[in-house]
């Protein structure tokens, strides 16, 4: 009874070592962003898609703008859309948990040079930590300056 018994318990502790293994890694080998999406005019941006740099959907915006999303740790990068909103492109610090972000409406230009569209869409752009800051004093917002770095991406390269 006993020969049959050790190799029992041996198996049961290797199986067990080797799911703790596993589950060490994938529970450190990625970390939980949460945050808020609003439009340039404070209102809650609802159903914003949110793709890693791959352009895998990891994540998506509830009702109220909100999303909690699970990333690799190694992931810096990542991309907001929705219907009706321009892109945005958005590098995540590591030590950023909390990316509350403001998109802006997609407009349509009519008449107009590509570069005079990029100049116009470039003056709004600058205007964004003003937004973020007044988003916090009205409350929609917790910090006074977002966390995330994002850069003005023109439509027409020169």
């Amino acid at each position: 009874w006993q020969q049959y018994e050790k190799p029992k318990t041996l198996r049961i502790k290797t199986v067990f070592f080797i799911s703790l293994f596993f589950s060490f890694f994938s529970v450190f080998g990625q970390r939980t962003l949460r945050g808020k999406t609003i439009d340039q005019f404070s209102e809650s941006a609802i159903g914003i898609t949110i793709f890693d740099k791959d352009t895998i959907k990891i994540g998506q915006t509830d009702l109220n703008g909100y999303f909690q999303i699970k990333v690799p740790n190694e992931t810096s990068k990542l991309i907001f859309a929705g219907v009706g909103y321009e892109w945005a492109v958005v590098t995540v610090p590591s030590e950023c948990e909390n990316l509350e972000l403001i998109l802006f409406l997609a407009s349509t230009y009519d008449f107009m040079s590509p570069r005079k569209v990029d100049r116009l869409r470039k003056k709004e752009f600058e205007k964004l930590t003003e937004l973020h800051y007044q988003a916090y004093k009205k409350g929609i917002f917790e910090t006074e300056k977002p966390c995330v770095i994002r850069k003005f991406e023109p439509n027409w390269p020169k």
